[in-house]
């Protein structure tokens, strides 16, 4: 059974990792790009900084779906900024 969730778990890791590489293709949010360009510029490697933008994403999708709102694309961008600005403060 825990195998089951953590092949879950991992499912879900990589459909968050997909989207962000894709918003990063597609220029939108533009933040995405910038984000990803300036941790990889912090020495962040390629892998965490996705994986950490993917995390931002799971949130803001939790907060969607449990607020019954629609997705905040605006506040998704300041908080994708906001890991950027984090990262350097370590």
């Amino acid at each position: 059974m825990q195998e089951m969730e953590q092949a879950e778990d991992d499912f879900a890791q990589k459909a968050l990792v997909d989207a962000v590489e894709n918003q990063i293709a597609d220029g939108h949010p533009r933040e995405a790009g910038l984000v990803i360009m300036d941790l990889i510029g912090q020495g962040v490697g390629r892998e965490e900084a996705l994986e950490k933008m993917a995390d931002v994403l799971a949130a803001h999708i939790a907060v969607s779906m449990n607020e019954e709102t629609p997705f905040d694309v605006n506040a998704y961008a300041r908080d994708l900024l906001q890991l950027a600005q984090a990262d350097t403060s370590e």
